[in-house]
């Protein structure tokens, strides 16, 4: 892991992939920047190009959350930049775009393997968005860890594995827990245990 804090607005840096999503176009740009190798949950910047859409419905197994950095995503609301999005296990999206183009952070709790139409099973929630303030959201039994928003990160060693976005910089650093961080003012927190 990473105590690095990684410019998430460099375009150089890291290796980008271009790759079509199940029932999208046109392509997107990714860029991996965590996977779990035991529970396959990952953290990756994704870039939307202008008039990207995926029309179908559809679903994931798991649960996804991302923050809007540049442009917009319609997605169960329309999103733009610094809104915060949770898709429970199962959730349904329909019509998703991004007329405008959009760069993301998205998390997914394990493997994202999309199936089109409905699951035979409901999601354990309604989706959650908005602008990040507080707990968006909390451990549950389907997703591990949090998610919050914290005008001051302290500046002690993590309980648990933790990713932060921090805000005014625009960087983001994984943190095994124990380690400190090394940011400072408003940002976005996600503990994975």
């Amino acid at each position: 892991m990473t105590t690095t804090p990684i410019d998430l607005r460099a375009e150089d840096q890291g290796q980008w992939l271009d790759l079509t999503l199940p029932g999208s176009e046109p392509p997107v740009r990714m860029r991996r920047l965590h996977a779990d190798p035991e529970t396959k949950a990952s953290v990756s910047l994704v870039r939307f190009p202008a008039g990207w859409r995926r029309p179908g419905t559809g679903w994931y197994p798991v649960a996804e959350e991302f923050v809007v950095l540049e442009g917009g995503m319609e997605v169960v609301g329309t999103h733009g930049a610094g809104d915060y999005v949770y898709l429970p296990p199962r959730a349904i999206r329909a019509g998703t775009a991004s007329p405008q183009g959009a760069l993301v952070l998205a998390y997914f709790a394990g493997a994202p393997k999309w199936t089109e139409g409905q699951p035979d099973e409901a999601a354990p929630q309604e989706p959650v968005h908005g602008v990040p303030a507080g707990v968006m959201r909390k451990d549950a039994p389907e997703v591990a860890g949090s998610f919050q928003a914290l005008d001051t990160v302290p500046a002690e060693p993590v309980a648990v594995d933790t990713d932060i976005l921090w805000l005014e910089s625009l960087t983001w650093e994984l943190l095994p827990a124990g380690a400190t961080p090394t940011g400072s003012g408003r940002a976005l927190v996600r503990t994975w245990a």
